[in-house]
């Protein structure tokens, strides 16, 4: 029995591309347009679970509305790992037609689907190095259109499963939270031990120049001229005591 053809309009339509650097979180967005007067069910799967985070990952898109999908590529420690696996990311998007009025979940609908009705399309992944490194590191030019036929394993199921939706993976790690608080508590101490020189020199400062005025009280400075002294200092003194507070808060 011949396949129905995919209902929805993808873009992009053949490829979604990533551009590094891939030690970081990578972004990807996938726009599906549904031009028909059906409501149309969707969920998006993948041949590289573990690698993505897709949100979201299924759903429905009413009649002349589209939805907007967000693939995230997940940190990896070295562009080596993607290019080992470079010809196994591949994505599926599978759809159906809306069957009834009354609609049920999208988890329950694609329980019940008839899989003669479902459509689908399929788009290949592309790595793109940062300016300097090369160039892609994934587009194999031997591909043609039936290297993106589904591949099944020996039960007869998919390879293609659906990635993750939550962004439970995208917290950070404890070793990371970690390493965040230690350096927060050693800016906190180097600023605190700041501000403590500082008082240091200032008290120092104004000693000092009490001892000069002292010595001086016989010749030309007068009393009020102390005084401004003394407030200049101490103004001088809070000014700096208040950029250090500023920087720990």
């Amino acid at each position: 029995m011949t396949k129905p053809q995919q209902v929805l309009i993808l873009e992009p339509n053949s490829e979604l591309s990533f551009k590094g650097p891939f030690t970081e979180y990578v972004n990807a967005n996938l726009t599906l347009s549904n031009p028909s007067q059906k409501d149309v069910y969707f969920k998006v799967k993948t041949t590289a679970p573990k690698f993505y985070c897709v949100r979201p990952n299924s759903g429905v898109i009413k009649a002349n509305d589209k939805a907007q999908i967000n693939v995230m590529l997940q940190p990896v420690e070295s562009p080596e790992t993607l290019e080992s696996e470079r010809s196994r990311h591949k994505f599926m998007i599978q759809t159906a037609f809306a069957t009834t009025d009354e609609q049920p979940s999208v988890e329950q609908f694609w329980k019940t689907v008839d899989s003669s009705l479902i459509m689908d399309s399929k788009l290949r992944v592309v790595f793109h190095r940062p300016f300097g490194f090369g160039d892609e590191i994934n587009r194999d030019e031997t591909d043609t259109s039936g290297a993106f036929g589904t591949s099944y394993n020996k039960t007869g199921e998919s390879k293609y499963e659906q990635p993750i939706q939550t962004a439970k993976s995208m917290e950070p790690k404890p070793n990371d939270l970690q390493l965040a608080l230690q350096r927060e508590t050693e800016l906190r101490i180097m600023y605190q031990d700041e501000k403590l020189n500082l008082e240091k020199e200032n008290y120092a400062l104004i000693d000092k120049l009490e001892k000069m005025t002292h010595s001086a009280a016989a010749g030309s400075i007068h009393q009020d001229n102390v005084q401004l002294i003394h407030a200049i200092l101490f103004a001088i003194l809070a000014l700096l005591v208040g950029l250090i507070v500023g920087k720990l808060l």
